[in-house]
């Protein structure tokens, strides 16, 4: 399930112009990529962090232990926003392609792993300086337990290593990766059309009815894209199979 890090909206704060020279009104440039991150980046991120609506910490070296990778940045057009619906499905649509290409799969290759994005405005700050982007960060596990991302993320068009590969644990069906212990296991990944993100009912009886063919196991549970996330394109259903552990 896609995230958008943080409940509040941002407040975009002006720029004041700058004088030059006695009498001079000339407005200072402003860069709208001030403060933005590199793209293959890697952070030490904590859960918190990743909730937060911005995230300014500096990188570390890639090839020690991190749970994110930047992979990418995005100015937002003129008219958008740095808060509201449009600019969460304008950042969704942006790190779900940017997602696709790091893992090398499909969408709904992605959703057969425990994969899944944050993505972040810039701090009051950098927006005072002028700073108009969205950040994509690659992260692993549930959004409260965060496991270290390997050092090649690619997935690929086959299975999914068990060490990424997606899977449910415990009461609450939290999403871990399939090398931890777990019950349910996502085995297929199935398309579901229509514009309009279905009822909960609706939810229940499509899932039962495709699912149900979809694993091999009596036992089985589905599940579904949040509604932020089919508005940008996600409309995937995922069946997990019962498994073991």
């Amino acid at each position: 399930m896609s995230r958008r890090p943080g409940s509040s909206a941002v407040v975009l704060v002006g720029v004041l112009a700058a004088a030059v020279g006695p009498g001079a009104a000339t407005a200072r440039a402003v860069d709208p990529m001030v403060g933005a991150p590199v793209v293959g980046q890697c952070h030490d991120m904590s859960p918190d962090e990743l909730a937060a609506a911005s995230y300014d910490e500096a990188p570390i070296d890639c090839t020690t232990t991190h749970t994110a990778t930047t992979i990418a940045v995005a100015q937002l057009p003129d008219e958008l926003g740095l808060g509201g619906r449009r600019l969460e499905r304008f950042a969704l649509e942006a790190c779900f392609a940017a997602q696709r290409a790091a893992l090398g799969t499909t969408a709904r290759g992605v959703r057969l792993t425990a994969y899944d994005i944050g993505w972040f405005v810039p701090s009051t700050e950098q927006q005072a300086a002028g700073a108009r982007w969205v950040r994509c960060d690659l992260v692993l596990g549930s959004a409260r337990d965060l496991q270290p991302l390997p050092t090649d993320v690619r997935v690929g068009r086959g299975r999914a290593d068990a060490s990424v590969a997606r899977c449910l644990a415990g009461r609450a069906a939290r999403v871990t990766t399939c090398t931890h212990p777990h019950t349910f296991r996502a085995t297929s990944a199935l398309r579901v059309d229509g514009a309009r993100y279905p009822t909960r009912k609706a939810r229940d009886r499509i899932g039962a009815d495709r699912c149900r063919t979809a694993v091999t196991t009596l036992s089985y549970r589905f599940g579904w894209p949040a509604k932020a996330a089919w508005r940008a394109g996600d409309r995937t259903l995922v069946c997990y199979a019962r498994t073991a552990g």
